[in-house]
């Protein structure tokens, strides 16, 4: 299958399971460097994907391996000094590069560390699942938690370049392949509409062709990237389904034995915030009701009780695009089309949480 090319703003992204010989191209400068390069994996990319490039490229024979534990509870500063030490320990120069091999923790964490190392070294994203293929390792958002809320502390920092081989997918369980598709169903339903009518076409469970996927919805993330690389305005639709999404996430982080992952968090962020659409942009109540059935027919529902609402109405304070009891969100007007902005209520929002209670699964 045909390599896709993406240009970035500074690096490119190559997406194709045939992406081994411009990763080997791209690393030949180091083949024979004093330079070093450092990989960093989880326990679950150690285990599935390095063996795959260990097998393809002899240089990652030769890496430097910095493994963390798989979690978004280990997205932490402290997680960050460890790797530091780690990176200082096996002398580590301005000229090293580190290669994140992961999911959404392993980019926004490893470019976080390789971008404060020594004032920044260079970094690029290998993703492994099917969130930080289309989203996460796309537009230079590093960054870490902070007391349990997400993205605390971070900056902009751009990859060097972006390598994403959909064949990794195959390694998933299928609960975390499922949980990248709801960022696939919020790009589909912010840019245009025809991208929207052919994913709603689809079953998740039967999709083969990844591939076309990742591609369509990796130009969609990086189009809104382009066009505001530092996030000030046009970029901040991307934020749509985000605003709850990420208080939900972190109330199930503090609160759950099994955690909802990001994108399970996002679904419902979506589901919300589609209700608060409808009710104050005008979305038209039977594209509100596409979407919705599209989404619990994807992720199973979630329980948590009208007491929580206060929990989680005080984590959407500490999100970075809010003010005080002032909640910013980016709300559909329709399919393809957007407010960012927009400033909700106190009593939407607890209404569109009610809504989403009242949903079956």
């Amino acid at each position: 299958m045909k390599q896709t090319i993406i240009n970035s703003k500074g690096y490119s992204i190559f997406i194709g399971d045939d992406v081994y010989e411009t990763i080997r191209s791209f690393l030949y400068q180091y083949e024979f460097s004093e330079h070093k390069v450092f990989v960093l994996v989880d326990n679950n990319s150690r285990k599935y994907c390095l063996p795959r490039l260990m097998s393809n490229i002899q240089l990652f024979q030769k890496v430097h391996i910095l493994e963390i534990r798989d979690g978004e509870e280990n997205k932490t500063i402290d997680t960050c000094q460890q790797l530091w030490q780690d990176l200082a320990e096996n002398n580590a120069d301005r000229n090293s590069m580190l290669i994140n091999l992961g999911g959404g923790v392993i980019s926004d964490l490893g470019g976080f560390v390789a971008s404060t190392f020594k004032r920044g070294i260079r970094y690029l994203n290998i993703p492994t699942t099917l969130l930080s293929m289309v989203d996460a390792s796309i537009g230079g958002k590093v960054g870490v938690d902070m007391k349990g809320l997400k993205n605390q502390v971070g900056l902009f920092s751009n990859p060097q370049v972006v390598f994403i081989i959909p064949e990794f997918l195959e390694t998933l369980p299928q609960r975390q392949l499922f949980s990248g598709f709801s960022e696939v169903i919020k790009h589909s339903v912010i840019y245009e509409k025809h991208y929207w009518d052919e994913l709603s076409a689809l079953k998740i469970s039967e999709i083969t062709n990844w591939k076309e996927i990742i591609d369509w919805s990796a130009e969609i993330k990086n189009y809104f990237i382009m066009e505001d690389p530092l996030d000030t305005g046009f970029r901040k639709v991307l934020n749509f389904g985000h605003t709850i999404g990420h208080a939900v996430e972190t109330f199930s982080l503090q609160n759950d034995d099994h955690p909802l992952l990001h994108g399970e968090a996002v679904a419902i962020g979506l589901i919300c915030e589609l209700y608060i659409s409808g009710k104050q942009a005008k979305l038209p109540k039977n594209e509100m009701d596409e979407i919705i059935s599209f989404i619990m027919s994807a992720f199973r529902h979630y329980s948590f009780r009208s007491g929580n609402f206060d929990l989680i109405l005080d984590f959407m304070k500490h999100d970075k695009k809010n003010s005080g009891d002032k909640f910013n969100f980016t709300l559909l007007t329709s399919i393809g089309n957007s407010l960012i902005n927009q400033e909700v209520d106190i009593k939407l929002i607890n209404e569109s949480l009610r809504f989403y209670q009242s949903l079956k699964s």
